[in-house]
């Protein structure tokens, strides 16, 4: 359905598939008939849940002659857009299905996984901070939700059809307040402004410690191997949180009466044909329609 470059690397590239897959390519090597190396216990039959996430290649494999590099699967839905962390370790990724998953694509681990108002999620996007993750989608809200803490801490009620970008504008942002952008199917693009102290705390905690943002020094045999390649473009050392089970991954629905709802700054129909994109630059806003 999209590709996408790994951070800072030339070679390596992401592709999400209609069918739920991940596949991260070379594209120096050459490709091959792909044949699954391994299924883990729980991963023989993949379902649809947001839980759902098996390693059908690794990175760390011994076979790394030919394409693909390393196969992950989602779910069995479209995967519709995913995004990496200004770490560049993170990755979000949104499906039809309505679930948003924070993968720690380094380790090949599922750290989190929520689910939409209802309907399928569309866009996703980090803030440039790393703290925060918007999505939008079919259930026409932008969602706010927190890395640190692993929560959903605001929806923002304005479109009245599908959401279908989320971008923050990287000039409005500081440590404490927050300036991003949604254009959607209603052929409207909304600005919204948001505070630390606007959204409070979150009421749910996170139960596994994110790691610092600090580079580690990698050595010699690592940077030569394929995983070795991977780590190397990102600003987090190797050593993480540990590995996390079913049950600390999966995040509860919360309803709307639980959740702060947030209005939009401006509303402005910009076209007569739904809009589809949305990009920030210092002095103006760019958008494409369908």
């Amino acid at each position: 359905s999209s590709i996408w470059w790994l951070p800072n690397s030339e070679n390596l590239f992401l592709a999400a598939h209609m069918d739920g897959t991940l596949i991260v390519y070379d594209k120096e090597k050459e490709d091959a008939p792909f044949v699954p190396e391994q299924e883990s216990p729980d991963s023989a039959d993949v379902q649809s849940g947001p839980v759902s996430f098996s390693v059908k290649k690794s990175v760390q494999s011994r076979n790394q002659k030919t394409n693909p590099v390393a196969v992950w699967k989602i779910n069995n839905q479209q995967i519709n857009c995913i995004s990496f962390s200004p770490d560049g370790r993170h990755l979000a990724v949104v499906s039809e299905d309505g679930s948003l998953r924070i993968i720690d694509y380094l380790k090949e681990q599922l750290l989190d996984a929520f689910t939409s108002y209802y309907g399928g999620l569309i866009t996703v996007t980090w803030s440039p901070d790393g703290r925060y993750i918007l999505t939008g989608g079919q259930d026409d809200l932008v969602s706010i939700w927190s890395f640190a803490d692993a929560t959903l801490v605001a929806r923002c009620q304005g479109h009245s059809s599908w959401v279908t970008d989320v971008k923050f504008d990287p000039w409005r942002c500081d440590e404490r307040n927050y300036r991003f952008g949604s254009v959607g199917e209603d052929c409207k693009l909304l600005l919204w402004d948001f505070s630390v102290g606007m959204l409070g705390r979150p009421r749910a905690m996170s139960i596994k410690h994110r790691g610092s943002v600090t580079s580690n020094a990698i050595t010699r045999k690592e940077t030569n191997s394929t995983v070795g390649r991977i780590r190397s473009h990102s600003t987090i050392s190797e050593d993480g949180e540990g590995a996390t089970n079913g049950t600390d991954v999966v995040h509860g629905f919360r309803t709307k009466a639980s959740t702060a709802m947030l209005p939009p700054v401006m509303s402005k129909k910009i076209d007569s044909h739904p809009l589809s994109w949305l990009e920030f630059q210092e002095d103006c806003i760019m958008t494409a329609c369908k």
